[in-house]
């Protein structure tokens, strides 16, 4: 049985990884802590089934989007909330609001010379764009990024070509305004 010091050096070095799928899943970097911070917590609770030859930061993923869910459905049961921050005046930023741009995908979304690259990202369906991030960001297989979503590899691979299809699409006048194509396509 696995203690608490293998979960942390199997666990915690993916904890940047899992933030930066939880944005891209939530574009909300505070609802992104916690989903991190249930993830974790879940993680280490089912530590003891964890295989020890199994892809760890893949298993963290998956658990992550298997919370998303369960919040998302609890949300629709108890209807929406307040967060701490609304309730009452903001204290002192956390400690990552320091944090040099582009260390996650709100980052990278945000430092875009250009709004119509940040909107185009952000209007891809919550499944394509989880999916273009697991595979095209953060570098998984397709049969890694399957395993995580819980999708065949088949699925993985056409919500990524889809994704990356609507974003051609709705990109093309701004690739052709600064030249990166032909002006005749």
């Amino acid at each position: 049985m696995a203690d608490r010091k293998d979960f942390e050096s199997l666990a915690m070095p993916h904890l940047e990884a899992v933030y930066r799928a939880a944005v891209a899943l939530c574009r909300d970097p505070g609802e992104a802590e916690d989903l991190v911070q249930t993830t974790y917590a879940k993680a280490l609770a089912r530590f003891d089934s964890f295989e020890p030859r199994s892809n760890v930061r893949a298993w963290l993923l998956r658990i992550m989007r298997n919370a998303r869910i369960d919040a998302l459905r609890h949300k629709k049961v108890v209807g929406a909330t307040v967060s701490i921050e609304e309730a009452r005046p903001a204290i002192a930023d956390p400690p990552h609001a320091d944090e040099t741009a582009w260390t996650n995908a709100q980052d990278v979304l945000n430092n875009f010379p250009d709004d119509d690259v940040r909107r185009a990202l952000g209007e891809l369906p919550d499944d394509q764009r989880l999916t273009l991030f697991l595979v095209d960001v953060e570098g998984l297989s397709q049969a890694e990024a399957a395993e995580v979503l819980d999708v065949p590899p088949g699925t993985v691979k056409s919500r990524a070509s889809r994704a990356r299809e609507t974003l051609r699409r709705k990109l093309m006048a701004y690739a052709k305004k600064f030249g990166w194509i032909g002006r005749d396509r």
